[in-house]
C-alpha cells in the first residue's frame, strides 16, 4: 500500500477512468520512476482529479522534493487539491490552473528549470510540450509521457519526433497506456 488516499481513490475505478487518471500499474510505475531518479523539481502536465500527482507528491515528499502541476479546469484542480490535503502532501505541490502551453511557457519565462516533467494533457499538444521540455529540463533532465498506446494516432508524431532525436535518448514503452520514456543528452 503506497497511501490510504491513493488506496481510496483506487476503490472507485470508474471515477479514475472517467477523469482519465492513470491505470493502477502505470502510476506505480511512476512512482517508483520518481523514487529511483530521487527527482527535486518535478512538472506535471495533466492535473486532472489528482491520481498522478499523489504518487509524484509521495515520491517528493520522501525525498525533499517538490511538485509543480498544471491543468485547465479548476473543477479538477480542486478535486485534486482535496485529495493532496486529505493526504497531507498539499505543502509539496504547486497547482497551477490555465491552458498548459500559456502556463508552460509562462514558466520558461520566468527561468523555471525541473528535473522530471510528466506529460498526460492534450495529445494534439505533446509535441509543443516537447519543445518546451527541451528548455526547462536540463541535460540529463527525464521526461516521461503517457498514453502512446491508447492513443498512438495521436502521439504518433511525437513518438517519431522524441525516438529520432539527437537530443533525446528515448524508449516506447509497452505498458497499460503506453509511455515514452526519455533522457535529455544535451
Amino acid at each position: 500500500m503506497l497511501h490510504p488516499v491513493i488506496e481510496r481513490m483506487e476503490a472507485d475505478p470508474k471515477r479514475l477512468k472517467d477523469h482519465w487518471s492513470l491505470p493502477r500499474e502505470d502510476a506505480r510505475f511512476l512512482y517508483l520512476l520518481c523514487r529511483i531518479g530521487r527527482f527535486q523539481r518535478m512538472l506535471e502536465v495533466g492535473t486532472s482529479i489528482g491520481y498522478s500527482t499523489l504518487h509524484l507528491a509521495l515520491a517528493a515528499s520522501l525525498q525533499d522534493g517538490h511538485v509543480t502541476t498544471i491543468d485547465a479546469s479548476a473543477e479538477r484542480q480542486a478535486q485534486a487539491l482535496q485529495a493532496l490535503q486529505e493526504a497531507q502532501l498539499a505543502d509539496r505541490v504547486a497547482l497551477l490552473q490555465g491552458d498548459a502551453l500559456t502556463v508552460l511557457n509562462g514558466l520558461l519565462a520566468q527561468g523555471k528549470a525541473y528535473d522530471f516533467m510528466f506529460i498526460d494533457a492534450r495529445k494534439s499538444e505533446y509535441i509543443q510540450y516537447l519543445s518546451l521540455a527541451e528548455a526547462l529540463l536540463p541535460v540529463g533532465g527525464v521526461l516521461l509521457a503517457d498514453n502512446t498506446r491508447s492513443h498512438r494516432q495521436q502521439t504518433a508524431d511525437f513518438i517519431a519526433q522524441i525516438t529520432g532525436s539527437s537530443l533525446w535518448e528515448a524508449s516506447d514503452l509497452e505498458t497499460p497506456n503506453g509511455f515514452v520514456l526519455a533522457r535529455k543528452r544535451k
